[in-house]
Order: C-alpha cells, then sequence, then structure tokens
C-alpha cells in the first residue's frame, strides 16, 4: 500500500488529531492565566511531534501487514480454518466474506462448465450427425451430374458447400475458446497446408475461371495443422467469393529472418480504406457485391482470432479497385506452445 493511499484510508484519523492539536494551541494562546514556561512548552510541543510521527509509522506498517496478509489470503484461496489467523474483528468478517464469496464464484463456475460441456457435447454430435445427409447428399448430387444441368448442379454444389462451411464454422467456433486442450505443435510443410487447402475448392476455382499461382518454395513452419489449414481455408474462401469470373489468385511463400509468410492475393475490387480496418471485426460484410458463395462476416473474425492464439499473425492489405492480399505469417518460437511452456 502507498503512503497516499494510506492517508486517504485514515484521513479522518488525521484530521481529528489535527484538531485536538489546533484546540489545544488556543487555549493556550487564549487563557493568560494558563502559567506555562515557553521552554516546557516547546518540550510538550516537541514530545506531541515525536509521539505523532511514531503513531503514523507504526500504524502505517500494521496497515501495510494487515494488507500483505489479505492479499496473500485472496491469493491462496485460503480455507475458512485460516480466517482465524487474522487478528482483527474487521479482518475476519472480511476474510470470511471473501472466502463465502470464492465458494459461491467456484460452485457457479462448476455449473457454467457443467452447462457448457454438455452443450459443447450435444453441439459436437449434431455437427457429426448432420454431416452424414451432407455427405449423403453430395454423392447422390455428384452420381447425377451428367443428368442435372452444369448451372443447376452449380448452384446446388454452391449452397450446399455454404452449409458445409457453417457446420465447419460452428464447430472451430466452440473448440476456439478451449484451443489451450485441443492443439498439437509441430513442423509442417507450407506446401501441405497450401495443397490441402486448395482441394476444398477446386470446384469453385473451375465454375469461377479462376487463374490459381502458387509461387515461392515451400518451408517447414511450427503450427498446429488442423487450424492452421482452417485459417488458410477462410482466407482462400474470402478471395474466391471476391475473385471476379476469369480473375487471378496469386499464393506465394517467402521467408524473412524467422518468419514465413504465406500470401494470398487476389484480383478484383480490393478493400476500401474505410473498411480495411474492420475486415477482422466480428460479423463484419462489406457492401460491395458479391458472387459464388454468401458471406457471413465471421469467417475472417475467426481467423484472426485463432492465428492470435495460435502466435501467428494475420494481416490485409489492399489497393481499391486492383487487388487484396492476406498475409498470414509464422513466426519460429512464437507459438501458444512455446508460450505455454517457455522453458521447454
Amino acid at each position: 500500500m502507498s503512503f497516499i493511499k494510506y492517508l486517504k484510508e485514515r484521513w479522518l484519523t488525521y484530521i481529528f488529531i489535527l484538531l485536538a492539536f489546533g484546540f489545544a494551541l488556543v487555549v493556550y494562546k487564549l487563557d493568560t492565566s494558563f502559567n506555562i514556561t515557553e521552554s516546557n512548552a516547546n518540550y510538550i510541543a516537541g514530545g506531541w511531534l515525536i509521539l505523532f510521527v511514531l503513531f503514523v509509522a507504526i500504524d502505517y506498517g500494521i496497515l501495510c501487514t494487515r494488507v500483505n496478509k489479505f492479499k496473500k489470503y485472496y491469493s491462496l484461496n485460503a480455507s475458512s480454518q485460516d480466517i482465524d489467523e487474522f487478528s482483527y474483528p474487521v479482518d475476519r468478517e472480511y476474510a470470511k466474506e471473501l472466502h463465502d464469496i470464492a465458494e459461491k464464484y467456484e460452485k457457479f463456475k462448476a455449473d457454467v462448465n457443467t452447462r457448457f460441456s454438455e452443450q459443447l457435447e450435444f453441439i459436437t454430435k449434431w455437427i457429426h450427425d448432420v454431416k452424414v445427409p451432407i455427405s449423403a447428399i453430395r454423392l447422390i448430387l455428384e452420381s447425377r451430374e451428367q443428368d442435372i444441368p452444369s448451372s443447376l448442379y452449380q448452384g446446388i454444389d454452391t449452397e450446399l458447400f455454404s452449409v458445409e462451411e457453417s457446420v465447419q464454422r460452428v464447430f472451430y467456433e466452440l473448440k476456439s475458446n478451449h484451443l489451450h486442450d485441443d492443439y498439437k505443435i509441430q513442423r509442417v510443410s507450407t506446401k501441405k497446408l497450401i495443397s490441402q487447402t486448395l482441394k476444398t475448392y477446386s470446384n469453385f476455382f473451375s465454375y469461377k475461371k479462376l487463374n490459381i499461382s502458387i509461387l515461392g518454395p515451400s518451408y517447414d513452419v511450427l503450427t498446429d495443422e488442423k487450424w492452421s489449414g482452417y485459417i488458410l481455408s477462410q482466407i482462400i474462401s474470402n478471395a474466391v467469393k471476391y475473385t471476379p469470373n476469369n480473375g487471378d489468385i496469386i499464393i506465394s511463400t517467402d521467408k524473412v529472418e524467422n518468419e514465413v509468410t504465406i500470401s494470398i492475393q487476389n484480383t478484383g475490387k480490393g478493400i476500401s480504406k474505410r473498411d480495411i480496418d474492420q475486415v477482422f471485426n466480428k460479423g463484419y460484410t462489406s457492401s460491395e457485391d458479391r458472387s459464388g458463395m454468401k458471406a457471413t462476416g465471421y469467417g475472417l473474425y475467426l481467423s484472426k482470432k485463432l492465428s492470435d492464439k495460435l502466435g501467428h499473425r494475420l494481416t490485409v492489405e489492399s489497393k481499391y479497385g486492383e487487388y487484396a492480399v492476406f498475409r498470414l505469417t509464422f513466426i519460429e518460437n512464437q507459438t501458444i506452445h512455446n508460450r505455454l511452456s517457455p522453458k521447454e
């Protein structure tokens, strides 16, 4: 506790003491019959001053000790048996109240965690259940591809993929809140991350006649393959949505010192200056027209959230009317694993 805070705590006491000193001084000055030598008066005043200083020092030390003891009790989450160790009745009352609040909080937290676990289990089961009919519909669609007009096939495939993306997004959002319990940091090649992601969107490259260019060598990066793959999928999904027919998507990989960056650039209208600072906000969607898959304003938000948690860096750059480029940067020795286990 600082001395300023101590004075704010004890201001009433010291006002009373100063008023008492002032009253004694007034009586001494006004009562002419009060017989005391000036030297004795100085001794008395000096003695009072010394006692006052000692009182302040001792009282300040005691209060600091009480505060530190209370902080220690709070930080250790002590039991009710430790309450009796407090010497002052007020401290015991505060400790008892704190203990009761802590017990209620722990019970509330346990109840919330239980309910969340039940909900997570239910939604996870629902996600796995709904994947079965989605897969069945896709198989039926692919088996009847020759019997369905190409425009109708493309429309059904696009909407079906949107459903798959939405289901997947729910799953990753739920799991992202407990990322520390579900990650595996290992070395993964950027080529593998990119190629696995591109397979998912191969149909849409064909539908929109997009030109895909992959530049730069492959590097091994420290990351979680599943989570990083999802981040890349959301960036590529965004690029597909905003790239016009016959447009270009350029995926390049480069390394500078201990940083490896995967850049995904697409041609098109790009992002305006007033919008570029908002692209990672939850629920944000541009007012620009879209073609193909529908935008929800959630994919890039979740990508940014996950990249931050993993210890990676996700940034965006754009020149309006020409291009937009998203960069996912992997920083050596700066992952969730290193932050949780700095000595390992």
